[in-house]
């Protein structure tokens, strides 16, 4: 499922960012939640980061790991999280949307060399 069914419920029809469908969907608590992103502008920020670099990690959880831990070289070491703070958004977004950031997958992948008989898809892929 692209970018995850619930990232794509948690915007409001006025535009704003549904802060509980944001926590359940990146498996956080609130309070986790609130205290990275303790205004709309700023749950919209971290929502609009989330969103683009989802594609290229495994889960919504690991995006928000991805969005705290990842130190990013062109802008001097500092997270995701640290720009989105420092009101750097918009430069921030243009990087990641130019591929730059994101040439290996985050967190690396391990390779598959089994897979049980039994597994079967999911009937949603």
């Amino acid at each position: 499922m692209p970018n995850g069914l619930l990232l794509d419920h948690c915007l409001e029809p006025d535009g704003d960012v549904n802060s509980k469908i944001l926590a359940r969907a990146l498996g956080i608590d609130m309070f986790d939640l609130f205290r990275t992103a303790p205004t709309q502008r700023h749950l919209k920020d971290l929502y609009a980061i989330i969103c683009v670099v989802r594609p290229w990690t495994r889960s919504t959880s690991d995006s928000w790991a991805w969005y705290h831990a990842k130190r990013l070289d062109r802008f001097g070491g500092l997270t995701p999280a640290d720009m989105v703070e420092q009101d750097r958004c918009t430069e921030l977004k243009d990087f990641l949307e130019a591929g730059e950031a994101l040439a290996t997958p985050w967190p690396p992948a391990f390779p598959i060399h089994y897979a049980p008989k039994d597994v079967r898809p999911a009937a949603n892929g």
